[in-house]
């Protein structure tokens, strides 16, 4: 059964992809990545006097990959606001197999900052310049991050 609380930081590109890495308050170690992408996915019991949320597709990669499996996951994120956390619902615990996830953000980068902090600790793994390594629209959310599973 994963559990975690501590720190994410969450690199989110133009092209509806993200990328992040959590870090443990207590060790200083990185357990986990974080990958997603954003999809398109309709709340089937969304009320319609609220704005829709963003849906991603998310995978948390933890690195000591002989104790635990990848996980994946639905997450939902406020349409229109870049400094948003990221969440599960309690509409889709079946998708996600009773895993609960809240990220809430606390320090929002963009422009240069953003550029500076993803080249300083996000490495591009591809040889090609794809859509990300120029992305002057990148943001970088840094904050609480918490998942557990029920």
């Amino acid at each position: 059964m994963a559990s975690f609380k501590g720190i994410a930081i969450l690199c989110f590109y133009s092209n509806g992809l993200f990328q992040g890495h959590c870090l443990n308050t207590i060790n200083n170690e990185s357990p986990y990545s974080l990958a997603g992408k954003l999809i398109n996915h309709t709340d089937p019991k969304h009320n319609d006097c609220m704005e829709p949320d963003d849906f991603y597709s998310v995978m948390i990669q933890p690195y000591d990959s002989e104790n635990e499996e990848i996980i994946p996951l639905l997450l939902r994120r406020p349409k229109n606001n870049d400094a948003a956390g990221l969440s599960t619902h309690e509409h889709e615990q079946e998708t996600n197999n009773g895993y609960q996830f809240a990220f809430e953000t606390s320090q929002f980068l963009s422009g240069q900052q953003a550029m500076l902090f993803k080249n300083k600790y996000f490495v591009n793994n591809n040889n090609s310049s794809g859509p990300e390594e120029d992305d002057q629209d990148l943001i970088v959310c840094i904050g609480n991050i918490e998942f557990k599973r029920d």
